[in-house]
């Protein structure tokens, strides 16, 4: 136990960990690299006031009775999310946050550990990427003297399996193979596999055609 508290104080990743009450009870020094709080400045207050993560669709994800608690105290897994949370020098950053439920006999004693990573430069690709998708598709299409016999099929996400989509999305998002093998739990060797098959479904010879195609066609 000593040793996994040692690991985890260490890691490169920020680990943010609360108990039941949502109190924090753990802030290791990539948690105050990341967010700017000292560790003796936010221990013993709650998660949300301190962090107050928002998601994509601006909601207070980090609230009273959070689903990621509601999430454990259910017995279910607890999906990895990216939220919108601001440092404490009033910078908004982007981060994804993998939640770890650490078990006890006692449902009110559990505690949850977040592994939190910031993701601002990837969001601010899939935005840039997204603008850019915005613009062509603005422009006026050229005009065909003929039309084919046989025209190319519209591409479809039907063909690719929910891995496929959920790597598909997260290469339109910016994630490099390392970046995905870590977020996914699966070995990059997979994750190279699969964006092969995706490539190859898909018609396309790089992963950015994949990501614009994915994009501009509303495939993920």
């Amino acid at each position: 136990m000593k040793d996994l508290l040692e690991l985890i104080m260490n890691t490169s990743d920020a680990v943010v960990a609360v108990d039941s009450a949502q109190r924090l009870v753990l802030w290791n020094q990539a948690a105050e690299a990341l967010f700017g709080y000292k560790a003796t400045e936010v221990l013993g207050r709650f998660c949300y006031d301190v962090i107050g993560g928002r998601e994509e669709s601006c909601q207070f994800s980090c609230q009273k009775a959070c689903s990621a608690l509601m999430h454990v105290m259910d017995q279910q897994v607890v999906p990895t999310r990216n939220l919108l949370v601001q440092t404490k020098g009033g910078q908004e950053i982007w981060i994804s946050a993998t939640t770890i439920a650490v078990p006890s006999r006692w449902r009110d004693l559990c505690v949850l550990i977040h592994l939190c990573r910031d993701i601002s430069r990837q969001k601010e690709m899939e935005h840039m990427l997204q603008q850019f998708l915005a613009c062509i598709s603005k422009l006026p299409l050229p005009t065909m003297t003929h039309q084919p016999a046989n025209p190319p099929a519209s591409p479809s996400a039907n063909n690719l399996t929910d891995r496929e989509r959920e790597i598909l999305k997260l290469l339109a998002s910016g994630n490099s193979t390392k970046a995905i093998s870590a977020r996914l739990f699966i070995s990059a060797s997979t994750v190279r596999n699969h964006i092969h098959n995706i490539l190859t479904k898909l018609g396309v010879q790089s992963r950015l055609e994949a990501a614009v195609l994915a994009l501009r066609n509303q495939l993920i």
